[in-house]
């Protein structure tokens, strides 16, 4: 699949149905499918007891933890901790979330709740209000949808009713009336409906505009990629650095910065261009710099493609060429691209019902467009400060892993020391630690987190102590902490399996055929458990993995 195309994938959303609504789960304007969630499921974050919420976060209390009660600023506007932590408990337990995914659970929750805070901030701003009159109304909106969703068949409902002796009227009233969101939730989200209603009113499409979706291009592309310069640059630097001094200890101009990589990618592609002016081959140049993997092989050849399936800078750029024509440079969220168009089509259908539809479709995309660019202009023109360490470091992790690691690891070493409970920031300072060659401090933390009164329960971080410690020479000291995540990843689901599976693997290179062939018999029953569609001794079909990156769009405080 090309880099380009990946936009289609990268950019698509989980939508779920909300009382009727479709809602999509990354963009905001689900955000007000958490705050009724949180609504109803407000008794979760008293199961997790409000703790630490790394893996065990009932483990915590109050004095335990010394961390700010805000988490993040957004414009002057505070998030509170315990917001945060209230909808971070529901999507755990609803994602059955495991430490690994611990990381980007936090990270897209914040992001979720950042967002929120900004469209609340410009709702106001466009002098947007909600009346207690548009409250009711909505709140009659969606009690008939639960009766329509429940009960399409009235007859029952009727026949129901009778029986209770209960009119309608007050089984909307006094029944269906409770399961409803408070008021501010309701307002939030008319606030939310009407301020992307106005952001998208102005949107247009006219019968060109159909015409010209239907143009297709054959294409060619070369990609000169600046994380690969950047990775490639300080690969070689750290290799040059002495065995007994860390990577960060080098003097910074020994290493490449994001811009110098930049800088260079961009000239890269320039030089290119001028190769091209003068006669070398496109495809040749491609098979031979492209950072595009997947087609530079084939001579960066796109196949073809229609309007709209590209990111929008290499799209226009590709539908403004004539056949044969090679463009300036183009720089995209993936790097800066060279496109030669081979060939141009198009075919316009008669029938006139597609055509409606493909105008509708487009409608709806430059709709979906506008309110995305609306966001990101947001976000562009705030002040954000994450207070937060270690929602911090991830921010740090996310925008550079290889030159904030060190930084990043320091904040999550005081996140861990504020609050002795908080599983996954050790559990990512562990990783760190590991990766800068670290082992013995990475093993320490782990040990830690598995000794004592307070010792976890999560099977991934015996597991992740065990992998450590084998590969440090230390095979024997390994041995009971793979017992103990065996032990404790008894549930018939699909994180347990593959616990018991890499359990199986260490006991092997351990030499433990033993422990290795009682793993084995634990998979093979939960496959025949599977197999028996979740018939057998209890065990529940097998769950889907949960996504890596967890969708989070959640109201402020």
């Amino acid at each position: 699949m090309s880099i380009v195309r990946m936009r289609k994938l990268v950019r698509k959303q989980l939508r779920i149905n909300l009382f009727g609504r479709t809602l999509e789960l990354g963009s905001p304007m689900a955000i007000i499918f958490w705050v009724i969630v949180v609504i109803f499921f407000v008794g979760t974050y008293y199961m997790y007891g409000g703790g630490g919420f790394g893996g065990d976060g009932n483990r915590a209390t109050a004095s335990d933890r010394k961390v700010s009660t805000v988490i993040a600023e957004v414009n002057g506007e505070q998030i509170g901790r315990n917001d945060y932590e209230m909808r971070l408990a529901y999507m755990m337990r609803e994602q059955r979330a495991d430490i690994t995914q611990m990381r980007y659970l936090k990270a897209n929750l914040l992001n979720g709740l950042i967002d929120n805070r900004l469209l609340l901030q410009a709702a106001k701003n466009e002098d947007i209000e909600i009346t207690q009159a548009d409250v009711d109304a909505r709140k009659d909106e969606m009690i008939e949808e639960i009766l329509q969703t429940r009960y399409s068949d009235r007859s029952v409902l009727r026949q129901a009713l009778e029986r209770e002796n209960v009119s309608l009227d007050t089984f909307k009233s006094q029944y269906l009336r409770k399961e409803l969101p408070e008021d501010n939730a309701i307002r939030e989200e008319l606030l939310y409906s009407r301020l992307k209603d106005k952001v998208e009113q102005g949107v247009k499409v006219t019968d060109d505009d159909v015409k010209q979706s239907y143009q297709e291009v054959h294409a060619r592309h070369i990609l000169i990629q600046p994380d690969r310069i950047l990775a490639e640059a300080n690969a070689e630097a750290e290799a040059e650095t002495p065995e007994n001094a860390a990577a960060d200890d080098k003097p910074a101009a020994e290493r490449m910065t994001p811009d110098e990589a930049k800088q260079e990618a961009l000239k890269r592609a320039e030089d290119l261009r001028k190769r091209i002016d003068a006669g070398e081959d496109f495809a040749t140049l491609a098979k031979e710099y492209s950072n595009d993997d997947s087609n530079a092989p084939k001579g960066g050849d796109l196949g073809w493609f229609s309007r709209g399936q590209m990111v929008p800078e290499f799209d226009e750029a590709a539908f403004s060429l004539k056949p044969g024509q090679v463009s300036d440079v183009v720089e995209t969220d993936f790097g800066f691209h060279l496109v030669k168009v081979e060939e141009k089509r198009q075919e316009i259908p008669t029938d006139k019902e597609e055509l409606a539809a493909r105008k509708e479709q487009l409608i709806a995309d430059r709709k979906a467009k506008a309110w995305s660019d609306f966001q990101q202009k947001l976000r562009d023109a705030a002040e954000i400060e994450i207070v937060d360490r270690e929602l911090r470091a991830y921010q740090l992790l996310e925008e550079d892993p290889a030159l904030n690691a060190g930084q990043a690891a320091q904040l999550l070493a005081e996140a861990a020391e504020a609050d002795p409970y908080n599983d996954s920031a050790r559990y990512e300072l562990a990783g760190l630690l590991q990766g800068s060659g670290q082992t013995d401090e990475a093993i320490n933390i782990l040990t830690q987190m598995t000794t004592g009164e307070g010792a976890t329960s999560s099977p991934i971080i015996y597991l992740r102590l065990a992998m450590m410690l084998q590969e440090a020479g230390r095979a024997e000291e390994a041995i009971p902490h793979l017992e103990k995540a065996s032990e404790l990843a008894q549930g018939f689901d699909f994180q347990n399996y593959m616990v018991h599976m890499q359990a199986k693997q260490a006991f092997e290179e351990a030499k433990r055929t033993d422990l290795a062939e009682r793993e084995q018999q634990w998979m093979d029953e939960f496959m025949s458990g599977q197999n028996m569609g979740g018939g057998l001794g209890g065990m529940q079909p097998i769950q889907p993995p949960p996504a890596e990156e967890a969708p989070a769009e959640e109201a402020g405080e």
